[in-house]
């Protein structure tokens, strides 16, 4: 999966020096990736659980919107 990644980084000519993409590489936000990985599993299993469609719609959302506020720094 890395090495798609780095190829689509290579393909669309992201420069590798810019603040942004150093930020990813870092160790803070990496640890962050995977507490955000946890938080949509164990949020999964929550869905499985209710199966609700307004429900999933409406947690998917939330998780949508903390993912990408706790993301940012």
């Amino acid at each position: 999966m890395k090495r798609l990644v780095e190829s689509l980084i290579n393909w669309l000519g992201i420069p590798r020096n810019t603040e942004e993409f150093r930020w990813s590489e870092n160790p803070i936000y990496l640890k962050r990736i995977e507490q955000i990985k946890n938080v949509w599993i164990g949020s999964g299993i929550v869905m499985l659980a209710v199966a609700q469609p307004a429900f999933i719609i409406g947690l998917s959302l939330f998780i949508t919107f903390l993912s990408f506020a706790y993301l940012e720094r």
